[in-house]
């Protein structure tokens, strides 16, 4: 059955409407878990929950599949509450950090969370175990969390050399050799003579580029309706395969071509060295490195307390969560934002973007109200959705990037994905 969350045009963001889907007879405030001396009740946990549902299906309900919640369901109830004990750890260590909620931040949350209540159906607050003390927990907790997770983060050392993030950029293109399917599914096999000339239209583009050409003219003039493709990559980063990796360590020189075709099972390749050092891409790369050693921190803190406190789970009662109905946002369009604006960043790790340069969060009944639901969302089901949707490449690529993709498949060069 397809239930309903109707996205309410308040000056809160988390959604009012229809929603319902919890068929457990147990109590909300049974304990779910156990952090420490913290105890985490089931209703907040399905509070949580049902939100994450009903985002995702309307984020990603046409990816997702009649059977998608029977069968990933539990994995995202289980990530749910791990991202919500990471809350109670954060919560728990708050004062390690000095962290603590001001009485303006308190009120935005009480003021948000009665907001939500009175926006709501009843047979919507049932359904969502939501009242005002869930409602205010949640946000609680993330709110806490959230400066928690600057302050750990801020520890973690920023300083990036040249030498470390350096970043070499390449142009390249691929003759394929590799067999096709025809309208009817068929595998077809190229003949030695189509083979051939394939060949022979690459080494035509290469003699053309070793002689000043730009890549792109050189495809043009061969007869190739398609364009170069640029890709960075340093000594342990990049999405070239090993042997284009190889190929292009053998140039040593802005503009140089590699002397010969780079022949594989299915096809060629002509290289060039855009840029031994690409500047731009290093700057990049040291954002990359940065935002890594931020995450492993904040990862390897939050393990540590995890190793140090008892945590216990009541898996039957989890259990008692089911997926028997799919849940979807419906948004109505206001003045002010709504539940369909906000933004993907779910976790209980909260946005790079709200961290390093935000170290005083500005806590307002929009803001905590749109992303305490959101922060114990980023689950394996969010992940799967996300890549389903969305695959895209770390190389700039041209408008041949799908057929790059095809061919450098069989010969391992994968293009990297990027999570929602």
């Amino acid at each position: 059955m397809l239930k309903k969350l109707l996205a309410a045009g308040t000056a809160f963001c988390l959604a009012a409407g229809i929603l319902s889907g919890c068929s457990s007879e147990a109590d909300a405030s049974d304990v779910v878990a156990s952090v420490g001396d913290t105890d985490i009740e089931l209703g907040l946990v399905n509070f949580l929950m049902r939100y994450n549902q009903a985002q995702l299906q309307t984020t990603y309900g046409a990816y997702l599949g009649e059977d998608y919640w029977q069968n990933y369901g539990a994995d995202s109830r289980t990530s749910i509450l791990e991202n919500i004990e990471t809350m109670v750890l954060s919560e728990q260590h708050m004062e390690d950090y000095g962290v603590s909620l001001t009485e303006e931040e308190e009120t935005a949350i009480s003021d948000a969370a009665a907001a939500f209540m009175e926006g709501n159906e009843e047979d919507v607050l049932t359904a969502m175990s939501a009242d005002q003390e869930t409602v205010e927990r949640a946000m609680t907790l993330y709110t806490i969390n959230q400066k928690v997770y600057i302050s750990v983060i801020s520890e973690a050392d920023t300083e990036v050399s040249d030498e470390e993030a350096a970043q070499k950029t390449v142009r390249y293109v691929f003759f394929s050799t590799g067999s096709t399917t025809d309208e009817e599914g068929n595998t077809v096999e190229m003949t030695d003579e189509e083979k051939e000339e394939v060949r022979a239209t690459a080494q035509q583009v290469l003699d053309a580029v070793k002689s000043g050409t730009s890549m792109d003219d050189a495809l043009e003039e061969a007869g190739e309706d398609r364009t170069s493709i640029t890709a960075s990559y340093g000594e342990d980063n990049g999405s070239l395969s090993d042997m284009l990796k190889e190929a292009a360590n053998e140039l040593t020189e802005d503009g140089q071509v590699a002397d010969s075709l780079i022949e594989i099972d299915t096809g060629y390749y002509v290289l060039q060295m855009e840029s031994m050092f690409d500047e731009e891409a290093t700057e990049t790369r040291k954002d990359e490195i940065v935002s890594e050693r931020r995450s492993d921190h904040y990862t390897e803190v939050t393990d540590g307390w995890r190793e140090d406190t008892e945590i216990t789970v009541n898996e039957d009662l989890l259990a008692q969560l089911d997926f028997d109905d799919t849940w979807q946002l419906v948004t109505e369009e206001t003045e002010t934002e709504t539940a369909a604006e906000t933004t993907d960043e779910t976790s209980a790790e909260p946005a790079e973007s709200e961290t390093a340069e935000s170290a005083e969060t500005e806590t307002t009944a929009e803001t905590e109200t749109e992303t305490a639901a959101e922060s114990a969302s980023e689950t394996e089901t969010e992940e799967t959705a996300a890549e389903t949707e969305s695959e895209t490449a770390v190389e700039t690529e041209s408008e041949s990037e799908t057929e790059t993709e095809t061919e450098t498949e069989s010969e391992s060069e994968t293009v990297s994905e990027t999570e929602a």
